[in-house]
């Protein structure tokens, strides 16, 4: 009787995974498909300088800001997935280092071996500490580890508009090393396993991050400490509101007048009424409930996207350098050809990358931390 039990929890289990699995069958192509907009953001404002809106700039925030938000959102519902399907904080640690270290190291190998010795200007030590090789290893070592993928390149495209900015996004890799660590440290105290201690959490992020902004504007002097805090809280309540949707998602309605609703409230009260930091958060909370619905599909995924590798990852870290190189190649380049000419470039580097270093390590990741069965 006992022996009939174990086996009945342990089939259902098995086929709540696989449904669990064959729903997210639309996450490649939305995730890509998100990364693609932030890319054409980037490339908008490449040739202009950062003074100036990207195109498709939407209720006062570039492509870029709402997609980097999206990620955080989904990168957030398929952690509270994976910790809850194999209970371990190590192998979920373990699966996003092994998933995301060897594309940041191929990056940032890429640019020491090949992208100074050919487009920039030798160093002689006065631009930083040390020797040429002292500092090509301190880039290497900061941007691998994520202390500061966002390190700056002197010699490499000193006189672009974005000045010595090879990495781009690159930033938020710092970020979501930080989410994963607590994420983890939570999980193994039971923080994150209750959905009502979660949704309270998501809402104190939200209500910290909108008093935070909403000070920073009505002082002018504010504490430029105060910066790195609102990006950590901006983040968060994203990274959070992506694991209440995991948290939630039997309870969510499936219908698309839910993010439209949200987005549309978000348009009346740019338009309308006075400026709040809730125009902010209900646009990214509509978009990002809009990708929810997509990604957790049960639509059959057409035959052309089913053989498609899942790219994000190449995509999101090679679009950037792809378009700041090209436009060093060839200066008179305006935004749209800027993109038609550096993302399939970024498409080439991903295939390329994924083909060689990821595939390979993805599967032998995914057998170190599956699950017995």
């Amino acid at each position: 009787m006992l022996v009939d039990i174990i086996n009945d929890i342990r089939a259902k289990a098995r086929f709540n995974r696989v449904q669990d699995a064959q729903s997210l069958t639309w996450l490649g192509p939305v995730r890509m498909l998100v990364i693609a907009s932030i890319a054409f953001g980037y490339a908008s404002t490449l040739p202009r300088g950062p003074q100036e809106a990207e195109y498709l700039h939407f209720l006062g925030f570039d492509p870029s800001w709402y997609g980097i938000s999206i990620l955080f959102m989904i990168s957030r519902f398929l952690a509270l997935r994976s910790l809850e399907r194999h209970e371990s904080p190590q192998k979920f640690l373990l699966s996003r280092m092994g998933r995301n270290l060897p594309t940041l190291a191929v990056f940032a190998f890429m640019v020491v071996l090949i992208a100074f010795p050919l487009l920039g200007v030798p160093l002689d030590g006065t631009l930083g500490n040390g020797s040429q090789f002292q500092q090509h290893i301190t880039y290497l070592v900061k941007v691998i580890t994520c202390l500061s993928p966002d390190m700056l390149t002197p010699g490499l495209l000193d006189n672009a508009l974005y000045m010595c900015v090879i990495q781009g996004g690159l930033w938020t890799f710092r970020w979501g090393a930080i989410a994963f660590i607590l994420t983890a440290t939570l999980w193994a105290f039971g923080g994150l396993r209750r959905r009502s201690t979660l949704f309270i959490l998501t809402l104190f992020f939200i209500i910290c991050y909108a008093s935070l902004i909403v000070y920073t504007v009505q002082t002018p002097d504010a504490p430029s400490l105060l910066n790195p805090l609102s990006i950590g809280l901006r983040l968060g309540w994203a990274y959070l509101i992506g694991m209440c949707a995991y948290a939630f998602k039997d309870k969510l309605p499936r219908t698309l007048l839910v993010p439209a609703i949200v987005i549309i409230l978000a348009a009346l009260q740019y338009y309308l009424l006075r400026w709040t930091p809730f125009i902010e958060i209900s646009t990214e909370i509509g978009f990002g409930y809009l990708v929810y619905l997509i990604m957790t599909s049960k639509t059959a995924l057409p035959k052309s996207l089913k053989s498609l590798p899942d790219l994000s990852l190449g995509l999101y870290v090679f679009n950037w350098p792809a378009g700041q190189i090209m436009l060093l190649l060839i200066p008179s380049l305006t935004p749209l050809p800027l993109f038609a000419l550096s993302f399939p470039v970024t498409i080439f580097l991903s295939i390329s990358t994924w083909f060689l270093v990821s595939r390979k390590l993805n599967l032998a990741l995914a057998n170190r931390v599956a699950i017995p069965a």
